[in-house]
């Protein structure tokens, strides 16, 4: 990384990608509809794509493609906001554990052979029944069950043969569904907006078997048309689809281009429509050294920067019985506070980043999401004479800090190193590969790490459950080992309360008490980054990253 990162300041690359948008300024090339005069959309996913199966929809390229082939019972739009989609509504009882949805009658699975003669079939309850319990059964192996476990009323039961169905699936008709919780749980809706929440017919898993991955059968707006997998995915429009007028696009058509920089060189020669990351080879040719957009792209591109649920941060052990924190000077509530006062994240942002961030100076809720507040959460503003002094108090003895990492952070950890030593902490990096680190991390045997926490869901309770004391690692991701009964309170408190505006109160108050105790050092607030050819419309960007594209229309010039 530390070559390629050179190598693209070098003035004869930059010449030539600048070169190459010229030309294609020059050539007006790029076109919108392909030779038969359809919409399509063309797109690049670089890191591949494994499956098209929701069930194992745990990475960017199987959850966006699965939001095209799929549905959930509601969905989230560009502001977090739930909306239906199978469900045209849904009730939730008062105390918060018993929630009823009402299903659209005019729902048709994709054409299918595995439907027999009739082709396809209305969606129902049962639909969604089977898909929930396919979720929870191990057979699937499905890396979503974790959104039903510990939750739902009967799945143990189930689990143990003791049942023959989950009881807290309830189908009551062909159109409504009901779930019962073990307890409340206030961001439950929102783990059913998942690609894990979204409903497959039975005839296709059983007649596909494990080949389902390759032979998707859902009621999105695309269906699969072609996948030639590592070369190309294509997909047709829907024509049954449920939402009157959608989707807009005739097709969209997906290529497998490994390298970042290679796409963005299509990109601007107008053969991708757009690219949904910013990577270092040619992060300086869009963005300058303040974070505004270069003047050439901005003119020529439609650029979508917008705040991404992810929290970059430093972790440490936060318990002092654990013998490697016993061994760390990090025990010390002071060194901690020290170090994080140490870090200059404005000069972080802007130069490491070019601006795609926001310096984490509140709590660990991040910007973009409810909950997240710069007033009513404080967290440790750059200050390295305050940093000295909390050394001094604490009697620091110079000894140096280990922080574990990965190779791909090697210039954020080299600035956190360059900003310890500025206050007189010697800091040796650890690089590990990621399943090593997190090893290492989960079963406590560093004192002091580099992580990210991407929201799986958008309520602040998925931050906060980092800090609950019986999430403990490494069994849970508490993996600081932080423990305070004052937390806990207010946590169980929060998983109890159904008011939005009284549960961010208290994730605040959480997230104040976090800060206090410092068991991480938050970095910044990661921002996610869109750039779309002007022929573009619709293609919105939302805090989780989703990409939603019923609504994409292409411009005919």
């Amino acid at each position: 990384m530390a070559s390629l990162r050179y190598a693209i300041h070098q003035f004869p690359v930059r010449l030539c990608i600048t070169g190459i948008i010229i030309t294609t300024l020059w050539m007006g090339c790029g076109q919108n509809v392909d030779n038969s005069g359809k919409a399509v959309l063309r797109m690049n996913l670089d890191e591949g794509l494994a499956s098209l199966d929701p069930a194992s929809a745990r990475d960017r390229a199987r959850v966006w493609m699965c939001a095209q082939l799929f549905s959930g019972l509601v969905e989230l739009d560009s502001a977090l906001a739930l909306q239906p989609a199978l469900a045209r509504a849904w009730e939730i009882d008062p105390s918060g554990r018993v929630y009823t949805f009402r299903l659209r009658r005019d729902v048709l699975f994709h054409e299918d052979a595995c439907f027999g003669p009739a082709r396809t079939r209305r969606l129902t309850a049962a639909d969604v029944a089977y898909s929930f319990t396919r979720i929870c059964d191990p057979a699937t192996a499905s890396t979503g069950k974790w959104i039903f476990s510990g939750k739902i009323q009967g799945l143990d039961a189930w689990l143990a043969g003791q049942a023959p169905a989950i009881s807290g699936f309830e189908v009551l008709n062909d159109s409504t569904f009901r779930i019962h919780l073990l307890n409340p749980f206030p961001p439950f809706l929102s783990l059913l907006a998942m690609p894990y929440g979204y409903v497959v017919p039975k005839e296709a898993v059983e007649a596909y078997g494990p080949d389902f991955r390759a032979h998707p059968v859902g009621t999105g707006p695309f269906r699969l048309f072609r996948w030639d997998e590592g070369r190309r995915l294509v997909l047709h429009r829907n024509p049954a689809y449920f939402e009157p007028g959608l989707p807009h696009l005739d097709a969209v058509s997906v290529q497998f281009i490994p390298s970042r920089l290679s796409a963005f060189i299509q990109f601007v020669q107008g053969r991708l429509d757009f690219i949904g990351d910013l990577d270092a080879s040619y992060k300086d040719e869009i963005f300058n050294p303040d974070g505004s957009i270069d003047s050439a792209y901005a003119a020529r591109y439609q650029i979508l920067p917008a705040p991404q649920l992810n929290t970059e941060y430093l972790g440490m052990l936060a318990d002092p019985a654990l013998p490697a924190a016993q061994a760390s000077p990090l025990a010390d509530l002071r060194v901690r506070q020290a170090l994080s006062h140490a870090i200059d994240r404005e000069k972080l942002v802007r130069y490491l980043l070019n601006g795609m961030g926001t310096p984490a100076e509140a709590g660990m809720i991040p910007e973009g999401l409810p909950g997240f507040s710069a007033e009513a959460v404080r967290g440790y503003p750059y200050d390295p004479a305050r940093a000295r002094a909390l050394l001094a108090a604490a009697g620091y003895d110079g000894r140096p800090l280990v922080l574990y990492s990965t190779p791909k952070y090697a210039a954020m950890t080299e600035f956190v190193q360059k900003s310890f030593e500025q206050i007189g902490v010697k800091l040796e990096i650890r690089n590990l590969q990621g399943g090593a680190l997190r090893k290492e991390v989960y079963s406590s045997n560093a004192a002091f790490w580099r992580a990210s926490w991407i929201a799986d869901y958008p309520d602040g309770e998925n931050y906060l459950s980092l800090f609950y004391s019986r999430n403990a690692s490494p069994v849970g991701p508490n993996t600081t080992h932080f423990q305070s009964p004052a937390f806990d309170r207010l946590y169980e408190a929060a998983l109890r309360e159904t008011r939005d505006s009284v549960r961010q109160r208290l994730y605040q108050q959480m997230d104040q008490l976090v800060m206090d105790a410092a068991p991480v050092i938050p970095l910044y607030y990661d921002r996610s980054f869109r750039m779309l050819q002007p022929w573009v419309k619709g293609l919105s960007s939302n805090p989780m990253n989703h990409l939603s594209l019923k609504r994409v229309q292409m411009l005919r010039r």
